[in-house]
């Protein structure tokens, strides 16, 4: 999670290692020695040029100054095709996904868990994730699908997003992510094809994964508390990655 006044720390630390005064930093970027000032009190951040130029000037990267050059992002292993479709096998990191949760053993029956599902509103969830406690960046909608191909009495579905800590406030669901290798399965039209479609929603691609892509390669589904994923890159969720955890076959 992104700290801004550390970051301001950061600069100002850097700057006092390379023997430069505030007054001395601002004249080589061209800027005032106030907004030196300001951006290492954390009142405000320079805009991309001047957040290359301090990088230039300090000696360090650009993810260093923002401290993301240690973070362990999403990385593609391995890129499968068929057709023009594109399936990617990734490793992701241990991430936490909090928001709302229903379980279908709290249900009389799977029909009514799945009716659940369905009518739960834009303003329930939206409600659900005002609570969240530093929510991770960027923001994206995650549609967890817990153990669906499992009995019912083991499956839930929640409305979550990303978040960097376990603390959360009465009332938020929270599910931890092992880290694990997952497929990957995009909704563009080349992937919609596949299922004989001209577009397709995430969700319509997990047994697609499961089916033909995870055992055509050598794969099969992961028993390590990791679960199926639907992350959308849009607000209408009509765009998005489905996600399958893997491991590979013995």
């Amino acid at each position: 999670m992104f700290d801004q006044a550390e970051f301001g720390k950061r600069i100002r630390e850097l700057r006092g290692k390379r023997g430069l005064s505030q007054r001395e930093a601002a004249l080589q970027m061209g800027v005032s020695e106030q907004a030196v000032s300001k951006w290492e009190k954390g009142a405000c951040l320079p805009d991309a040029y001047h957040l290359k130029l301090l990088g230039k000037i300090l000696g360090v990267s650009v993810d260093y100054l923002l401290d993301v050059e240690h973070e362990q992002p999403e990385r593609v292993v391995e890129t499968f095709r068929a057709g023009g479709a594109v399936f990617e096998l990734v490793e992701r990191p241990e991430t936490i996904l909090a928001g709302k949760m229903l379980y279908a053993g709290d249900f009389e029956t799977i029909s009514a868990f799945d009716s659940a599902i369905e009518t739960f509103s834009e303003e329930e969830k939206q409600a659900a994730y005002s609570l969240l406690a530093d929510t991770a960046l960027p923001i994206r909608d995650i549609q967890l699908s817990v153990n669906f191909w499992l009995p019912k009495s083991f499956r839930g579905f929640g409305f979550m997003r990303e978040v960097a800590t376990e603390r959360q406030p009465e009332g938020v669901d929270v599910y931890k992510m092992p880290a694990s290798l997952f497929f990957r399965a995009y909704t563009d039209e080349p992937t919609a094809q596949l299922l004989f479609k001209e577009r397709c929603e995430t969700w319509e691609l997990f047994a697609y994964l499961r089916e033909y892509v995870l055992p055509a390669h050598g794969f099969q589904m992961a028993e390590n508390g990791a679960q199926e994923l639907e992350v959308f890159h849009t607000s209408e969720h009509d765009a998005g990655y489905a996600y399958v955890p893997v491991v590979r076959k013995q």
